[in-house]
């Protein structure tokens, strides 16, 4: 391409996609007004995050993820946080204290709705959802920090507000501050105290995200106090300390995990044909009971066990046939280990 072609073109095209999109004044002025609405502690606040915090509650109590996930997205915490971003950046004190006011608000609703409802429901065991929550580590500080910043550009930039859905999923404010409730009204103070350092990094990281990526964007104090009013400042400064401290409980929480390993199954239920051909085939066998039957969930060992007992000792044609069999039933030459134990009755 010609030198003097190529000169034109690219500086255009530097100047279109990678300059970050500064608002105009009149864009700046109608996000104050969107976020100063969100953060209103207002009867429609009140209602979403009792609401939400039921459905919340209700749904990790049960171990379903999609309640879980509706609450994340009727749950109205968001924007307070987003709220208290922008105030900070802005030096706009009133609406700090607004935030600040709704944010407590749903917090404490939050907390009495997860309470009440696990008082209503004594002698449950935490499930697979609560204890997700009971696990934060560094990486949810992370994910938090992200949140924060992607739900300010979306709030900045109003062609790509169809993420917020995404945002609120990812943040996930709601369900640990309903975990809190429930693990204390069942008696696992552990799972409630890192599920309050899950929602406090939440809390946290999501408002100095916000703030970046609102800076980022342009917003800025008043020419007359260009670094920001002095309660802005200390308001940051105090961000940044909790967001530090919660790093130590967050990092060891990580370590423990990586030497525990992954909270998953660790095996899964073989196919329906595959049963039901072990099945048939000890059917000839009534001396043979199975006791497990399923395939490893660890890659690369995705190998099938079947673990059997016996009132009598069997032939290693027998272990042969059953590899084989399952092999079959399968469709895929997968590792097949089968083990025979000899029954207790039979002694």
């Amino acid at each position: 391409m010609n030198e003097d072609v190529r000169s034109t073109i690219e500086p255009g095209l530097i100047r279109r996609y990678l300059r970050f999109p500064l608002l105009e004044r009149e864009d700046r002025v109608a996000l104050a007004e969107r976020v100063s609405k969100s953060s209103a502690a207002d009867v429609d606040f009140v209602m979403m995050m009792a609401l939400a915090a039921v459905l919340a509650s209700l749904g990790l109590m049960q171990g379903s993820t999609a309640v879980v996930i509706g609450a994340m997205l009727v749950a109205p915490l968001m924007g307070p946080l987003l709220g208290a971003g922008l105030a900070v950046v802005q030096g706009n004190l009133q609406l700090f204290r607004n935030a600040s006011i709704a944010i407590g608000l749903g917090v404490g609703i939050g907390l009495l709705v997860s309470l009440a409802v696990g008082g209503l429901n004594p002698g449950y065991e935490p499930s697979l959802e609560i204890e997700a929550r009971g696990n934060p580590d560094l990486l949810d500080l992370g994910i938090a920090l992200a949140s924060g910043m992607v739900a300010a550009y979306a709030q900045g930039r109003p062609n790509v507000a169809s993420t917020l859905a995404g945002v609120a999923i990812a943040a996930a404010l709601v369900p640990p501050l309903a975990v809190v409730g429930l693990a204390l009204t069942t008696g696992h103070p552990l799972i409630a105290g890192n599920a309050g350092i899950l929602l406090m990094t939440n809390l946290v990281a999501i408002t100095l995200g916000a703030g970046l990526v609102f800076r980022m964007l342009g917003v800025r104090a008043p020419k007359a106090e260009e670094e920001g009013p002095a309660w802005a400042r200390r308001a940051v400064i105090l961000l940044m300390m909790g967001a530090v401290l919660l790093t130590a409980p967050l990092f060891l929480n990580m370590l423990e995990e990586k030497q525990k390993g992954q909270d998953r199954p660790l095996s899964y239920p073989v196919s329906p044909v595959v049963r039901e051909a072990v099945k048939t085939h000890l059917a000839d066998h009534p001396g043979i009971e199975i006791v497990t039957l399923a395939r490893s969930s660890v890659e690369p060992e995705r190998g099938i066990g079947v673990l059997l007992t016996s009132d009598s000792e069997v032939s290693p044609t027998f272990v042969e046939e059953m590899q084989s069999l399952v092999r079959q039933a399968r469709g895929e030459n997968v590792p097949v280990e089968v083990h025979v134990f000899r029954s207790a009755r039979s002694e």
